[in-house]
């Protein structure tokens, strides 16, 4: 989870080798240039696609041998840049001001045990490495509050003449991220009001000695409004009805 002061990784989840990597372990010396990028975005997209909301794939990390060592950071470069590339293609939403454009390249080394985190701005193809510090924390998770919600979707997407030479996932794509761009522009009712994007959703609760809300369930009614797609050249029409008193 990216945050902009520090970032949180719960879980580094392990790429497995496919079988042509398989017979390359077999040669400890075999250089990083020959990593299989494609074959690490596929993984990396599948972890995305199994991520809970607000959490997200945060870099890539490798543990090599010492005599490996000087070979790892242009290799993490690489990859760091291909996988968020890869994701981004399927991504439906907009990058907004507030979100972090950093991401993490981490390199452990087997025989000494050092670490070495890096950061890169992915919305700069130029970019450097920063160093960046990595500290281990105990039970990092359990003081999160955990959100969950059910969202019933029934999407009807309109195929125009040019669009039916296109394929399925081209149509559907395109379609997904008109509704997205809808559900950014819409407004939303929680509990029947409209709150502030930086508001505390338990505001006016009941707070502990610690200063924290205290821990129970909350339920809330989430309505959200969109504007109908309309051609530019189509015009809306409402009646208006003129109240006395």
């Amino acid at each position: 989870q990216c945050s902009s002061q520090k970032d949180y990784v719960i879980l580094a989840a392990r790429t497995p080798p496919n079988e042509e990597q398989n017979e390359n372990l077999k040669h400890p010396k075999a250089k990083l240039d020959n990593l299989d990028e494609e074959w690490a975005t596929v993984h990396a997209n599948q972890v995305s696609r199994m991520l809970p909301g607000g959490l997200l794939v945060l870099g890539v990390f490798i543990i090599t041998t010492l005599e490996m060592a000087n070979d790892f950071q242009n290799a993490l470069r690489r990859l760091v840049f291909a996988v968020e590339k890869s994701m981004n293609k399927k991504r439906l939403w907009n990058f907004t001001e507030e979100e972090v454009s950093e991401r993490v390249t981490l390199h452990i080394c087997s025989s000494t045990k050092k670490i070495f985190c890096r950061t890169y701005d992915i919305h700069d193809p130029k970019s450097s490495a920063k160093p960046a510090d990595w500290k281990y924390q105990n039970g990092l998770s359990a003081s999160w509050l955990s959100l969950e919600c059910t969202v019933h979707i029934n999407i009807h997407i309109p195929l125009s003449a040019t669009s039916v030479s296109y394929t399925l996932e081209k149509n559907t794509k395109n379609g997904l991220a008109r509704w997205a761009k809808q559900i950014e522009n819409g407004v939303y009712l929680i509990n029947g009001q409209v709150k502030d994007e930086d508001c505390d959703l338990l505001e006016g609760q009941k707070k502990s000695s610690r200063g924290n809300a205290q821990a129970t369930n909350h339920s809330f009614d989430v309505r959200v409004l969109t504007q109908l797609l309309l051609n530019s050249d189509h015009r809306s029409t409402a009646t208006v009805q003129i109240c006395s008193g």
